[in-house]
C-alpha cells in the first residue's frame, strides 16, 4: 500500500503511530509493525494503533493496538486517550465509546483540555488476568532479590505490581525481564515497579509486554493505584508520576478506574511501506 497516512501522538512520552483504516483493507504484518516502530529505520513508536469501524455497532469506533515487537495488545490507556482526542475533535462531541480487544472504554474531554478515560472494571480472578493456575492474585508469592509478593490485576491487559522502598536501587532491566518471563503469566505481563511517596503520590516505572520500558503506561498507572489502595498504601485517588509526567488515577467504588492526563499531537505524515526495510527480526 502506497502513501499511508498516519498521525504521530504521545501521552506523557508514551508514543504512537495512529493510522485511520476505517476505509482501508489494511492490517500490517508483524515485520511491517517492527519496521514502522523502529526509531532508526522507521517512524518510531511504542505501539501502532489502527482506527476501525465498530464491527457490531456497540461503540462509536474500534481500535487495534500492536506492540513494537509486532504482537497485538488488548488495550492501552494512553493510546486510547490519544485516539480519543482525534476522534472527539472529528465528531465534535465531548464523549465517545471506543471498542478495544480488552473491552469498551468511555472517553471524555474535560474543560481544561485533559482527556479522561473510564478503563472499565478491574479484574482480579486468576483466569481473567490470566495466570497459569489458581492463586492469590493479591500476593503471587514471587521472591526476587529486591522484589517480593507481586499484585496481579487486569485492565484489559495483564499487569503485576511490586512496591519498593527505594526505586533507584532496583536493577530494573534484570528484575523486570525475570518477571516477564515467568511461566505463571501464560500471555506475558506488564511489570510495574512503584514507590509510594504519600497517600496521594506514587512514583512508577513500567516494563511493557512487547515494547520494553516506556516513559508512561496508562493501564500500568491504573493497576498500580488499585494495588496500592488494596494494600492500604493510598487513597482511591492518586497522582502517578512516571518518567514522562503525571496521570491522575481514580479507583471508584464500583471498581471502575478513571485515568486523566494530557495528550499531544506531534506531526502528520505519509509513509510508503514498500520503501521501508521489513527485514527486522
Amino acid at each position: 500500500m502506497e502513501n499511508l497516512s498516519f498521525v504521530k501522538m504521545h501521552g506523557l512520552g508514551n508514543d504512537f503511530i495512529i493510522i485511520d483504516s476505517r476505509d482501508l483493507d489494511f492490517r500490517p504484518k508483524p515485520s511491517e509493525i517492527k519496521c514502522l516502530s523502529n526509531r532508526r529505520l522507521g517512524i518510531g513508536c511504542d505501539q501502532l494503533v489502527l482506527i476501525k469501524n465498530s464491527e457490531d455497532g456497540i461503540a462509536d469506533f474500534q481500535i487495534l493496538i500492536f506492540n513494537s515487537d509486532g504482537s497485538e495488545a488488548e488495550s492501552c490507556g494512553n493510546a486510547t486517550r490519544c485516539v480519543g482526542k482525534l476522534l472527539l475533535k472529528e465528531s465534535k462531541t465531548k464523549n465517545l465509546i471506543i471498542e478495544t480487544k480488552g473491552g469498551l472504554v468511555d472517553i471524555e474531554e474535560l474543560k481544561n483540555g485533559m482527556i479522561s478515560v473510564d478503563m472499565g472494571v478491574a479484574k482480579f480472578n486468576w483466569d481473567e488476568i490470566p495466570l497459569s493456575h489458581p492463586m492469590d492474585t493479591r500476593n503471587l508469592g514471587i521472591k526476587l532479590k529486591n522484589l517480593n509478593e507481586g499484585f496481579s490485576v487486569s485492565l484489559g491487559n495483564p499487569h503485576v505490581v511490586f512496591f519498593c522502598d527505594q526505586i533507584d536501587r532496583i536493577n530494573m532491566k534484570e528484575e523486570c525481564i525475570k518477571v516477564s518471563k515467568m511461566k505463571i503469566f501464560p500471555a506475558g505481563v506488564n511489570v510495574n515497579i512503584a514507590m509510594v511517596k504519600s497517600r496521594k503520590l506514587i512514583e512508577l516505572q513500567v516494563y511493557e509486554r512487547g515494547s520494553g520500558f516506556t516513559d508512561a503506561c496508562g493501564t500500568g498507572a491504573c493497576a498500580t493505584l488499585i494495588a496500592a489502595y488494596n494494600k492500604n498504601l493510598t487513597d482511591r485517588n492518586s497522582t502517578i508520576r512516571m518518567r514522562g509526567g503525571e496521570l491522575e488515577i481514580s479507583f471508584l467504588s464500583d471498581n471502575h478506574i478513571l485515568m486523566t492526563g494530557p495528550v499531544s499531537e506531534v506531526y502528520k505524515g505519509l509513509v510508503n511501506l514498500k520503501d521501508l526495510r521489513v527485514n527486522i527480526k
